[in-house]
C-alpha cells in the first residue's frame, strides 16, 4: 500500500459556485418572506462541495411567485409574513414539496396558497388546518382533490364528459376519469394523504365490490371512489387556484395564458 498523500483537488470553483447559490438563496427567501430554509430544502454534492436547492428550478420557481404574489400586497405585508409562525411552516412545507416535483403548475398552486394562507383573516386553528393540508399534497393529491370537487358541483369539461360517457357518478366511472387523465400504478396513496387531512370523505365501500374483477383492483389499491369533499378541502383548492372549477393537471388540464415575464427564457 503507498504511503503517498493524494493531492487534494482544488475546489476554488465548487466553492464560489457554492457561495452563489447561497447569496441567490437568500435574495429568494428575503423576497419570500421567510426567516430561514430548512436543511430539507437543500441538496448537498459532498464530492464538489456545493449545495444546491433539492430540484433547483421548482423551488426558485416556488419562491419567485411568492415573491412576485408578496410584492403585489400592500406595504409592510413582508414583514407581517415574515413574523407569522403559519405562513412560515406553509411555506417551508411547500418547498419540501418541491424536492418531489416537476409540474410548474404546482409550484404556481403552491405559492398561491402560501400567500393566500398568509393573508388570510382565518382563525388560527382554521389557518393550521390549512397549512397541514398543503404539507399533503402532491400533484397526484391535487389533481385527484380538484377533479373530486369538479365531478361533485358537475363541473366536468366535454372531454373529460366523453371519458365517462357523461355520467360520471355512476359506478367505475369516476375511477375510469382519473386514469384516463393521469396514468399511475394506483390512486391508493394521494386517497389516503387527502384522507389524513381531513380534505375529502373516508369511503370504504360505494356499493360495486360485489363484482369479482373490482374487488379483484381494490385488492391491488388501482380503485379510486368518487368522494365527498369537505370545506377544509374546498378551502385549500381555492387558495391553490383562482378557479378550482377549471382543470389543473393531468391529460384534460386547460393551460393559462402565461404573461410575457412569466414565460420561459
Amino acid at each position: 500500500m503507498s504511503n503517498d498523500i493524494t493531492p487534494i483537488e482544488d475546489t476554488s470553483v465548487s466553492v464560489s459556485g457554492t457561495v452563489q447559490m447561497l447569496q441567490r438563496v437568500g435574495v429568494l427567501c428575503t423576497k419570500a418572506a421567510l426567516q430561514q430554509v430548512w436543511w430539507a430544502g437543500l441538496a448537498f454534492d459532498i464530492g464538489q462541495t456545493a449545495v444546491e436547492f433539492g430540484y433547483s428550478r421548482q423551488t426558485e420557481r416556488l419562491l419567485n411567485r411568492i415573491g412576485a404574489r408578496i410584492d403585489a400586497l400592500e406595504d409592510g405585508a413582508r414583514e407581517r409574513l415574515k413574523a407569522d409562525e403559519v405562513y412560515q411552516l406553509s411555506a417551508q412545507a411547500a418547498i419540501r414539496c418541491m424536492l418531489m416535483e416537476i409540474n410548474p403548475r404546482m409550484a404556481e398552486a403552491l405559492a398561491r396558497a402560501v400567500v393566500e394562507l398568509g393573508v388570510s383573516d382565518l382563525e388560527p386553528g382554521e389557518r393550521m388546518e390549512v397549512a397541514r393540508g398543503l404539507d399533503a399534497l402532491t400533484e397526484p393529491a391535487l389533481h385527484l382533490l380538484q377533479m373530486q370537487y369538479r365531478a361533485q358541483h358537475d363541473l366536468l369539461t366535454e372531454p373529460e364528459l366523453q371519458a365517462v360517457d357523461g355520467d360520471v357518478k355512476k359506478p367505475m366511472r369516476f375511477m375510469a376519469l382519473m386514469y384516463s387523465s393521469m396514468r399511475l400504478t394506483s390512486w391508493l396513496a394521494p386517497t389516503l394523504e387527502l384522507e389524513r387531512a381531513g380534505l375529502i370523505a373516508v369511503t370504504l365501500d360505494n356499493g360495486t365490490f360485489a363484482e369479482a374483477h373490482t374487488a379483484t383492483m381494490a385488492i391491488r389499491g388501482q380503485v379510486v371512489h368518487l368522494q365527498d369533499v369537505y370545506p377544509a378541502g374546498e378551502r385549500v383548492l381555492r387558495m391553490c387556484f383562482d378557479d378550482p372549477a377549471v382543470p389543473a393537471f393531468g391529460a384534460y388540464a386547460v393551460q393559462p395564458a402565461q404573461a410575457p415575464s412569466e414565460r420561459e427564457p
